[in-house]
């Protein structure tokens, strides 16, 4: 669902779905969000160097994949309650799927990350 203007301007917290049910967001400010970024960015920087792991190293292929298979979703979870720090955490992951964080945390990242639109791309003037 777009938030409007008016819902942005007034910081009115956004909805997510998890385990069929719908849930308010609250923004963080920035005091609050600055720090929640860097550990988003600390996150994603690292997952490229696991990437290009690959079977000729068993060993640091077990590792890649239990990166990224294992920690980094387990460290997604844990940042969108991070962000959403409000919701009730232990009854959500009673009834709410992967799948659905996976969801609500892209609808927090693009609310966490609204200045992103404004870097002009290459080759824009």
């Amino acid at each position: 669902m777009e938030r409007t203007e008016d819902q942005k301007v007034h910081h009115d917290p956004f909805k997510v779905m998890l385990g069929g049910r719908e849930y308010d967001v609250e923004p963080l400010v920035i005091k609050y969000s600055r720090p929640w970024r860097k550990k988003v960015i600390d996150l994603i920087s690292d997952l490229p160097k696991y990437a290009k792991v690959d079977t000729d190293k068993p060993d640091e292929f077990a590792e890649a994949v239990k990166i990224l298979m294992v920690k980094s979703q387990d460290s997604i979870i844990d940042l969108f309650f991070e962000y959403a720090k409000d919701l009730p955490r232990e009854e959500i992951e009673e009834t709410a799927t992967e799948a659905e964080v996976a969801v609500a945390f892209e609808v927090v990242m693009a609310f966490a990350f609204p200045l992103s639109e404004t870097i002009p791309t290459k080759g824009t003037p």
